[in-house]
């Protein structure tokens, strides 16, 4: 198998991706990617070797990332909005053999030398007439993607997903059901292709059922409502933040007519907003759960009847069970913390065993850190999370790589790191600093080393930070 054969069999003369005033269907697609699976054959590149992608909602990413693919490379896309010194954090472990870079990471180019590996120009690669080479049939089991995330302690790690993982996923979500993907789908890819769920859910799923996908650089309301009445789009998967604006936009009613499925994930989708796009865009939308440890989903509302704070129920082949802090399996309405064991479920966290093994038992079985009940009708409720993460406008913020780049100022001596409620963005980023340093000298070193949505919006500088006599970290005493 290999996930790169999703875009096969389709009509050719079909529409797969649209970018600004752009149509690419499936048979040009095709050539596209073969035409990059030849260009990184030439480079001597293939099996197991790491291709970092540095490409946003656009053509380049589709091509780029599906090209490596089938020549058996492992991808690990990269935020391309990123500054220069976060990629360069980001790519460091990666053990990547190139850096392909799309239109909105060109600036990379200026930055060359100060990468490790050498960087791809995708439109060097779109008009490469080399011979294709076809696609490479790789054990299922066989690493398809490297994707940041956290695991359960709030550190940044790099999760190893395999074809099987995202593969399995996929085929849960494409069929015929009334609620299912299909070929006559037109999706909205407005999340970032760099996590897992606008990767698997909208991106790869959408192309293995044969539907076009809409391809949005940067989240922007009014712009997104055009796109979906200009495509007539049919499926949207969004996080809380984008819901809410589209919830509070001044659209005529029936600006989201076309849509037949919406779909909520990352955080919880507050029921007033809920409520008001039902209400005034006709649009129920359900909620789903999933992490980037699983491939993006283990639970669904989809096909279900709406319970608003519900995040559904576990999809089909998914065993879930909530358990207390002995690991004993809790009663029905007893909260307890969320552990699965599902074909989506990764293979570990790269280079890391001892925190793979932190939360994956040798029989597969996964510990979320998520906190959840399940109520008589086996709906799952999720009521808190164990781990020490923030979530900006549906993006993983982990405070521990916010932390160590703030200590790297020459006048900060110990920093920490919370989260804090916001009516915008759901949470945003709190730092807490002990040394001689201004609030402005912070925000300003920040900008130069953080992603907008991970820098702090509030610094409080103070004496001491609160810690454990071994010097462990004490957020929760700040949270207070």
């Amino acid at each position: 198998m290999n996930l790169a054969s999703i875009i096969d069999g389709h009509d050719g003369a079909s529409i797969a991706l649209i970018e600004d005033g752009r149509r690419v269907s499936y048979a040009e697609l095709r050539e596209r990617v073969a035409a990059m699976r030849a260009h990184l054959g030439s480079m001597g590149l293939g099996l197991g070797d790491h291709v970092a992608v540095a490409c946003g909602n656009e053509i380049h990413f589709v091509v780029a990332t599906l090209g490596a693919l089938g020549a058996g490379c492992v991808v690990a896309p990269i935020n391309p909005y990123s500054p220069i010194n976060e990629l360069k954090r980001k790519v460091a472990p990666l053990d990547a053999r190139c850096i392909v870079i799309g239109a909105v990471a060109r600036d990379m180019l200026d930055h060359a030398d100060e990468f490790d590996a050498p960087l791809i120009d995708m439109k060097t690669v779109a008009d490469s007439a080399d011979a294709p080479s076809s696609v490479l049939d790789v054990d299922p089991d066989h690493l398809a993607f490297l994707l940041s995330t956290s695991g359960v302690s709030g550190t940044p790690k790099i999760a190893m997903l395999s074809h099987n993982n995202l593969a399995w996923v996929q085929q849960s979500i494409v069929g015929d059901g009334p609620q299912q993907l299909r070929a006559d789908d037109v999706s909205l890819a407005v999340l970032p292709p760099a996590h897992i769920l606008g990767l698997n859910l909208v991106i790869l799923s959408a192309l293995r059922a044969g539907g076009a996908v809409v391809l949005q650089h940067r989240f922007d309301v009014d712009e997104s409502l055009r796109l979906v009445s200009e495509h007539q789009v049919t499926m949207i998967v969004g996080a809380p933040p984008m819901w809410q604006r589209w919830a509070a936009a001044d659209a005529p009613a029936d600006a989201m007519a076309s849509v037949r499925f919406a779909r909520s994930g990352a955080a919880s989708l507050p029921a007033d907003v809920y409520e008001r796009l039902r209400t005034h865009c006709g649009v129920e939308v359900r909620q789903g759960y999933g992490l980037t440890e699983s491939s993006a989903a283990l639970a669904t509302g989809r096909g279900l009847d709406v319970r608003v704070t519900s995040v559904g129920k576990p999809l089909p082949g998914v065993e879930m069970v909530l358990v207390d802090d002995d690991g004993e399996p809790v009663d029905i309405g007893d909260i307890g913390e969320v552990v699965v064991r599902a074909p989506s479920v990764f293979k570990g966290y790269l280079n890391d065993p001892e925190a793979t093994a932190s939360i994956l038992t040798d029989d597969g079985w996964l510990w979320t850190g998520d906190v959840g009940l399940f109520d008589d009708d086996g709906y799952l409720y999720l009521v808190d999370r164990v781990k020490d993460i923030i979530i900006v406008s549906g993006f993983n913020v982990y405070p521990a790589e916010v932390e160590d780049v703030l200590m790297e100022h020459p006048n900060v001596r110990g920093a920490l790191v919370v989260g804090g409620a916001h009516g915008a963005t759901g949470e945003t980023v709190i730092a807490h600093i002990s040394g001689d340093v201004s609030v402005e000298d912070l925000a300003e070193f920040a900008s130069s080393q953080l992603s907008r949505y991970k820098r702090p919006t509030e610094y409080h500088i103070v004496d001491e930070l609160p810690q454990t006599a071994a010097g462990k970290r004490l957020r929760r005493e700040l949270r207070k």
